[in-house]
């Protein structure tokens, strides 16, 4: 018997018109889309998570959107990724962000990362969550604060699914609010300065922060450095930072905004936990 012509209404023919149509919108849309930062991106995804429905996973949605929008990003940029403990994560939580294509650049150590940030500000830096050291002197406290140009936390990752950080992003932005952020405040406090006196003195200025990690210059060094998370987007010359200053006389010797992130998205199933 000949083969049964199909019809506009089989299955397979609904399927190829149906990915025509996908095509033809996702070639406008690239002839609409301008480069956008970080915090733009996860305003989107909240836009669209919020309405999506269906078998599709929201994590498969967010990688091709993610996709799309690294393809608009401007000019030829370098991420620069930690590469010295699980490589491969890094590296897939990079591409999470800036996509498949986008070139990468691995490095023993997230200070390095730092640096090269610093010398190009196009470039952008996938590091791994702080952690406290007291005998060396931390990659984040070397992180600019805002206002000045230099690298600072801009995202984090996973970009789904994730309730904690695996990896800080940061590059030359300045903070801008998502609706759903998370800040980063670097505080230096004299060693004689007590841990529980410090988030004391945080919590009666009105900052509720999270400490997240602490560490030293050297095991002689005469001050602390401490890494905080607060609600919200917090800037250089927040009023709350000049009261802190001056209400602890000399034994917070400076604090500053070292960055934001945009809040991950949570599954139905991570959100009902």
């Amino acid at each position: 018997m000949p083969p049964r012509q199909t019809t506009p209404a089989d299955p397979p023919a609904k399927l190829d018109a149906l990915d025509d149509r996908i095509h033809d919108l996702l070639m406008q849309r690239a002839g609409l889309a301008a480069p956008s930062t970080p915090a733009q991106q996860a305003r989107t995804l909240r836009r669209l998570a919020a309405r999506h429905e269906g078998k599709l996973p929201l994590a498969m949605l967010v990688r091709i959107w993610r996709e799309l929008m690294a393809a608009t990003a401007s000019g030829k940029r370098t991420v620069h990724v930690y590469a010295s403990d699980r490589a491969g994560l890094f590296r897939d939580l990079a591409r999470d962000l800036f996509g498949s294509v986008v070139a990468m650049e691995s490095h023993l150590s997230a200070s390095a990362i730092v640096h090269e940030c610093a010398n190009d500000a196009s470039a952008f830096g996938v590091v791994p969550p702080p952690e406290s050291d007291e005998n060396a002197r931390a990659w984040w406290t070397q992180l600019t604060p805002s206002g000045l140009r230099g690298p600072r936390v801009v995202a984090a990752l996973p970009l789904v699914g994730e309730e904690r950080a695996l990896a800080y992003v940061i590059g030359t932005l300045e903070p801008e609010p998502s609706g759903d952020d998370t800040s980063l405040i670097l505080l230096e406090a004299d060693e004689k300065l007590s841990l529980t006196k410090l988030q004391s003195m945080l919590k009666q200025g009105g900052l509720d922060a999270r400490l997240v990690a602490v560490s030293r210059d050297s095991d002689n060094s005469p001050s602390r450095h401490h890494l905080f998370e607060l609600p919200g987007v917090l800037r250089e010359g927040d009023p709350r930072f000049e009261a802190l200053l001056e209400h602890s006389g000399d034994t917070i010797l400076r604090i500053a905004s070292v960055g934001s992130y945009a809040n991950p998205l949570l599954t139905r199933k991570d959100a009902s936990r």
